[in-house]
């Protein structure tokens, strides 16, 4: 039985100190903050303001496509419209999130780096 109990207090040690280090890790709004306030911050900013005009662009053109254009010409040209910036919002979105997880993996290099500086 005291085998048992050192195992189950190892244990919940363990588990203490893993909720510690879950606990600093910074949410998705903290890392996306991160990642404006970093050496890209500007071109992030960039893409953010393109990213709403883009919204926009899907907004008016998906309206005119659905709604407005009768003549299939137009209705063409609005579909194509949609597919573009839809597509182009996509790979500004990837490339801020994929720019977030620079960072976040940056941060965990350097947590590494700091263990092992102390090991030695």
């Amino acid at each position: 039985m005291d085998i048992d109990n050192k195992i189950r207090q190892q244990l919940t040690k363990e588990s203490d100190t893993i909720n510690q280090k879950i606990k600093h890790d910074p949410s998705l709004f903290a890392m996306l903050g991160d990642a404006y306030k970093g050496r890209l911050g500007t071109w992030l900013v960039l893409m953010s303001i393109i990213a709403i005009f883009l919204s926009l662009l899907m907004l008016w053109s998906g309206y005119q496509f659905f709604f407005v254009a009768e003549n299939p010409a137009v209705l063409i040209k609005w579909g194509v419209t949609l597919l573009l910036a839809s597509m182009m919002q996509i790979a500004i979105k990837m490339w801020i999130y994929n720019e977030m997880n620079r960072n976040s993996t940056a941060r965990e290099i350097k947590r590494l780096e700091l263990v092992i500086a102390k090991l030695q």
